[in-house]
């Protein structure tokens, strides 16, 4: 079980209704999907009444099944730290997990997925959870028509035979039943980054990094990421944070540079867990899952602060977790530090972080990215 420390004013509480019964949970910015339960969500917390235990939730937009059904045998998997910290602020008592690769082999007999929105990320999740669902045992997916959902049933069916399909509010709902043996192998199941167990590869100036599906820009170095590197002062005996890390670009670029200290967060578990195999024989690296909204998990101020933030929450802009970046960075830069920040061209972000820092300079432009350097914390 996840234990997390929630400073309670972040958190908004609201209610749906599953089977009957009014169910509560915690919402805030920045979680996948906005503020409200999404019609995937709902409609597996509906399916879940009529199947058996032990139900593993994954990717379910706040727990839902998990949260409606409190009395029966139900865990959560999740990758997103915010929506882990959630669903314990709602139910501290629930088990979160969050490294698909140690569930119990055979353990569930209902597994209920959210499909995420790349083909990819989905794949990996059927790899993971295959072993965790018993032999007869039942999964089922959802996800809107134009998110996923229309991925789902072909993946489904390779892996499990057959399937069940059902549409409904620009929903698709997938289900099938594990048979006792893999009916045949798809080729993706046996894909590097997308296999149990398994990483794709990126090198980049004579570092290789690991990273898995679903991982921001898991198989390459990220454009943006790429010409901010180019733009970074040398760091020699620096600290430096990475927000937002991913697979740990910008905390490489640092370390390599002569940082003395580079930490390195995201709120993506899969990001977190292939930066701890990268850094796994690096004593100045340090690597935490977190959402910034809870905090740094380190008592630090730090020389520089990088980041490549996030924009968005599913389909919709987020200008929540931008400001939690630009804030987090303000609060632990020191006196005479910097933060070095690379976004999308057309997005605002000097105004918004001129309202953090007495000294806010744009360093380059390029059609597609800015890079803005602010110091001088307000």
């Amino acid at each position: 079980m996840t234990s997390h420390s929630l400073p309670p004013s972040q958190w908004r509480a609201s209610t749906t209704t599953v089977a009957g019964r009014v169910v509560q949970y915690h919402t805030r910015p920045g979680l996948p999907g906005g503020l409200e339960v999404s019609p995937a969500a709902l409609w597996l917390a509906h399916e879940c009444a009529k199947y058996a235990d032990p139900v593993l939730s994954v990717d379910v937009a706040f727990g839902l099944p998990a949260l409606a059904f409190p009395t029966r045998h139900n865990a959560v998997l999740t990758r997103h730290a915010g929506v882990a910290a959630s669903i314990a602020h709602t139910a501290p008592a629930l088990t979160i997990i969050s490294d698909g690769n140690t569930l119990a082999p055979a353990h569930y007999q209902t597994i209920l997925i959210e499909v995420p929105p790349t083909r990819e990320a989905w794949r990996q999740r059927l790899c993971q959870v295959w072993p965790a669902l018993a032999p007869g045992g039942v999964l089922i997916a959802c996800g809107a028509n134009d998110a996923g959902g229309k991925i789902a049933a072909s993946d489904v069916k390779a892996l499990f035979g057959r399937c069940n399909e059902q549409s409904k509010y620009h929903q698709r709902l997938v289900t099938a039943i594990k048979p006792a043996a893999l009916a045949s192998q798809p080729p993706w199941f046996a894909q590097p980054g997308i296999a149990r167990d398994t990483w794709t590869h990126i090198e980049s100036h004579g570092r290789r990094y690991v990273s898995q599906a679903g991982v921001f820009a898991h198989d390459r170095v990220d454009a943006g990421s790429a010409l901010l590197c180019q733009h970074l002062p040398v760091l020699a005996g620096q600290r430096v944070l990475d927000l937002g890390a991913g697979a740990g670009i910008l905390g490489g670029w640092a370390l390599d540079a002569g940082a003395a200290l580079v930490d390195l967060i995201d709120v993506d578990a899969h990001a977190v867990a292939s930066m701890r195999h990268t850094f796994a024989d690096c004593p100045a690296v340090r690597v935490a899952w977190g959402d910034l909204l809870d905090g740094l998990p380190w008592a630090q101020q730090y020389d520089v602060v990088l980041s490549n933030p996030p924009f968005h929450a599913g389909k919709q802009h987020d200008d929540a977790m931008v400001r939690a970046f630009v804030a987090t960075a303000a609060q632990h830069l020191a006196s005479d530090g910097a933060i070095w920040l690379v976004a999308n061209a057309f997005l605002p972000y000097r105004a918004l972080l001129s309202t953090y820092f007495g000294d806010v300079t744009s360093v380059a432009t390029t059609p597609a990215y800015q890079i803005i350097r602010a110091s001088q914390p307000l």
